[in-house]
């Protein structure tokens, strides 16, 4: 009986955990265990505790799931399209897990405080013992363990903050001081002005502001100093540094890290300064002055979208990094669809289309209402509008502990203004249980045994719809790493049996039959008339064309290839177009 009283309170946050540390980033390989995980326990839940209130904050989530689902039959990548209403189909999961925990959201915020504090842990200690972080083949430095992207580990620290500042005492200041050096090691700009954000709204909201800047203080002093350390150190923030750099540096970091943990921890036991009227206007002005600092430092620097480095300096750059352009090509192509979009998923075509260089590549806007905008029309912006505003209305009006969680879905939002959450299950995940805890209302209300023979159908459904497309991808990889042996085929054949909507199955039995040209162009045939508007599947059936004295069907397959991607390298499509071109041009080819 204590394992079912707690259970809608620990297997969420077992969900969570798993999502932190092994959520694997932008892919969707997590999205079937997560979910699935998610619908086991809404099984049990359903059964034993029934249908808890504020399930009506959901709907507008439901229907954005829902509507990107609709879009695989009009998308331009329906494979894509189902793995994005699949994402959406999970964080709706944990959204719906969420409200079980209205009653004890205070256990939550503890609980995620926990969480964030061993990512913030782990990603410190990553810095100190190099083998646990993989720089990878440039070595770029900028802190991103567990979650795989510095931004998004950024968005972290910016849900860690308040629930600092509200807990305070010891264990809230070296939570706090943790993410502030963490965030300065993201060097996501983003991610840094987002937990400003949130920081300063929970400061004016709270009722114990003062306590909390103590603590916000305390762990900030000697926060800077450790940061201050590990920028004058080149194994800790320098790009392409050695192993015997990284691990001389690291551990001077690491001695750094604890030195200031413990100054931290003096600092917090430090008597707090007398409530008064000064104080007050003195912490108004601080504020008013660092938002005038800020502006004017843009306002005197100016903006631009150019590329900006990995290094330390970005910290100080007021460049999009390509953002303004990429919203430019999502706003063109929302003019072509206004209504219902390309699809979900489906930007990294818009990308192509629109961009000016063939060193632009992205596969979203970096913005996710635009995203929603470009993908799913003016429907999908909307519904994705409701659901955020459904579920931001429950976080109002909230004190202590309530308030820190209210922040959460707020900074989610902000940040995705700037960036690709909506593609990161590790922030998302976290985000919507939360929001689902503040909208949650009792009373449960007990199922009937037929309901719960549905619920278990509507799950089944569910399951399977995660499934498919996980084991799609699953093989046609292995596929992929198996050419050119014939068990390429008997892979990409089962690919194709279980999602009929990726192409690369497709692609890959075309790869193997090119010894048998009628077959080969069989397939490549059926891949364009899969993906007709992407330039890739159109340049692989062009190029095969060509290579087997077909000009005219390779000119069929590259013009549109061009006008598609006009962009790209000359190498990897242009001179084969003009090839294919001259060819016919010579009225000699008759295929």
């Amino acid at each position: 009986m204590r394992a079912i009283r707690e259970l809608p309170l620990l297997a969420p946050l077992l969900l969570v955990a798993l999502a932190l540390f092994f959520g694997g980033g932008p892919g969707n390989h997590s999205l079937m265990w997560l979910g699935g995980g998610a619908l086991l326990v809404l099984l049990v839940l359903l059964a034993t505790r029934g249908v808890p209130g504020g399930t009506a904050a959901l709907l507008p989530l439901a229907a954005l799931a829902g509507w990107l689902a609709l879009s695989i039959s009009w998308s331009v990548l329906p494979d894509r399209s189902w793995d994005y209403a699949d994402r959406t189909l999970v964080y709706l999961l944990f959204a719906a897990l969420g409200l079980w925990l209205s009653g004890r959201t205070r256990e939550l915020a503890l609980a995620l405080a926990a969480l964030l504090g061993a990512v913030a842990v782990w990603a410190l200690a990553a810095k100190v013992l190099p083998f646990l972080y993989d720089y990878g083949p440039p070595g770029v430095t900028r802190l991103r363990s567990p979650v795989g992207l510095w931004n998004q580990l950024a968005l972290l620290g910016a849900f860690a903050l308040p629930l600092a500042l509200w807990r305070r005492r010891l264990g809230g200041t070296l939570l706090a001081y943790s993410w502030i050096v963490a965030l300065a090691l993201t060097y996501s700009r983003g991610g840094i002005v987002t937990a400003l954000l949130v920081v300063g709204a929970f400061l004016a909201l709270t009722d114990e502001r003062v306590e909390s800047a103590a603590t916000l203080v305390a762990a900030a002093l000697p926060a800077l100093v450790a940061i201050a350390v590990a920028f004058a150190l080149p194994g800790v923030t320098s790009d392409g540094q050695s192993l015997h750099v990284r691990w001389r540096d690291g551990l001077i970091f690491g001695a750094v890290l604890l030195l200031g943990a413990v100054a931290a921890g003096a600092l917090e036991r430090l008597p707090r300064p007398r409530v008064t009227r000064a104080l007050r206007r003195g912490l108004v002005f601080a504020g008013v002055a660092a938002i005038v600092a800020v502006v004017a430092f843009v306002a005197l620097k100016g903006t631009g979208s150019g590329a900006v480095g990995n290094g330390g300096g970005r910290i100080a750059s007021t460049s999009s990094n390509f953002r303004f352009v990429w919203w430019r090509q999502a706003w063109r192509g929302f003019e072509h669809h206004e209504l219902a979009g390309t699809g979900a998923g489906t930007f990294h075509l818009t990308n192509l289309r629109f961009r000016s260089s063939f060193l632009d590549f992205a596969t979203e806007p970096h913005d996710v209402p635009i995203q929603f905008l470009t993908e799913a029309g003016i429907v999908g912006l909307a519904l994705f509008l409701l659901a955020a505003a459904a579920l931001l209305r429950p976080g109002l009006r909230r004190r202590g502990h309530e308030l820190a969680l209210a922040l959460v879905l707020p900074a989610y939002l902000i940040h995705s203004l700037v960036d690709i959450d909506w593609d990161f299950v590790a922030v998302s995940a976290p985000a919507f249980l939360v929001a689902g805890a503040l909208a949650g209302r009792a009373p449960l209300r007990r199922v009937s045994p037929f309901a719960s023979i549905a619920a278990a159908g509507a799950a089944l459904l569910a399951f399977g719809a995660l499934l498919l497309p996980w084991l799609g991808e699953r093989w046609s990889s292995q596929a992929t790493a198996a050419l050119p042996s014939q068990n390429a085929v008997a892979l990409a054949k089962r690919a194709r049996s279980v999602d009929p909507l990726l192409v690369d199955p497709v692609i890959t039995l075309a790869f193997v039959s090119e010894d048998q040209p009628f077959l080969a162009r069989a397939y490549y045939a059926e891949a364009v008339s899969m993906q007709p508007k992407n330039p890739e599947t159109l340049l692989l059936a062009g190029r095969f064309e060509l290579d087997h004295g077909c000009p005219r069907h390779a000119y069929a397959y590259l013009l549109p290839f061009t006008e598609l991607d006009p962009q790209e390298r000359q190498d990897r499509g242009g001179d084969a177009y003009r090839r294919a071109r001259d060819l016919v041009n010579t009225g000699k080819p008759t295929c």
